[in-house]
């Protein structure tokens, strides 16, 4: 099955940090233990992170707790 997504279904590091109300390094830090799944985008290094991907995050750091 081929999901469609929207752009405003894929958030920057920036706007993923604003989402969650972090700054942008704790998102990097998520993203590199892989606790936030995220795709790399351009040469800078900057990363794209799907909106669906954020709510997993959130809803599995609600059921640990």
């Amino acid at each position: 099955m081929i999901k469609i997504l929207f752009m405003d279904d894929i958030l920057k590091t920036k706007e993923a940090a604003e989402y969650l109300k972090v700054g942008e390094a704790y998102i990097r830090q998520l993203i590199r233990l892989k606790k936030l799944r995220a795709y790399g985008e351009g040469r800078r290094g900057g990363y794209r992170i799907r909106k669906e991907d954020i709510n997993s995050y959130i809803n599995n750091k609600l059921k640990n707790k």
